[in-house]
C-alpha cells in the first residue's frame, strides 16, 4: 500500500487508535469499528495493521501475552518506550528517548545505519506493590481495557 494514498479501512483504524490513551490489540480495534458500525473483517484489520506498521505509520507493542498491541506512532516517526507493568499491565510512556545518544554513538562507532530500536521497561508499578508513586498520579498513565488471558 503506497504510503501516500491512504485506505477507508487504513483512515479507519487510524482513527481508531489515536482516539485511544493506550495500545489495542487487532481484536480490540475490530471491536471499536464493529461498535461504530464499520463492516471492515478481523483479517483486513490484521493486513492493515502490518502494511501500517511497515510504512512507519504504527508501533507494535509487546505487553507480556501472546497478542500484539498498536500505537500510533508520534510525529516525529520515532517509537515509544514504555514502563509496562506485569501485574496490571499499565503502560507508561516514556517522555523523549533515554538511548538517543547511545544509538548516535553506537552508529558512528560500527559504521552502521540504524532503522530503528525498541525499548520497553517491565516490571511491577507502585500501586500493585501497594506503595503510593509517581505513576499513580501520572496523567500519562494509562490502564489498558483486555485483561489477561
Amino acid at each position: 500500500m503506497s504510503s501516500s494514498r491512504q485506505t477507508r479501512n487504513q483512515k479507519l483504524i487510524l482513527e481508531v487508535l489515536q482516539h485511544q490513551s493506550q495500545p489495542l490489540s487487532a481484536q480490540e480495534i475490530f471491536l471499536e469499528l464493529r461498535n461504530a458500525n464499520h463492516t471492515v473483517g478481523l483479517a483486513t484489520v490484521y493486513r492493515v495493521l502490518d502494511a501500517l506498521r511497515n510504512e512507519g505509520k504504527l508501533q507494535s507493542v509487546n505487553l507480556g501475552d501472546p497478542q500484539t498491541y498498536y500505537q500510533v506512532l508520534p510525529s516525529n516517526g520515532h517509537n515509544r518506550h514504555h514502563l509496562i507493568c506485569t501485574q496490571c499491565r499499565q503502560v507508561i510512556p516514556l517522555s523523549g528517548c533515554p538511548v538517543g545518544d547511545l544509538e548516535s554513538q553506537l552508529s558512528g562507532q560500527y559504521q552502521f545505519v540504524i532503522e530503528y530500536h525498541v525499548l520497553d521497561f517491565y516490571g511491577t508499578c507502585a500501586r500493585c506493590r501497594g506503595e503510593s508513586g509517581p505513576e499513580s498520579g501520572s496523567q500519562e498513565s494509562t490502564l489498558l481495557k483486555a485483561q489477561p488471558k
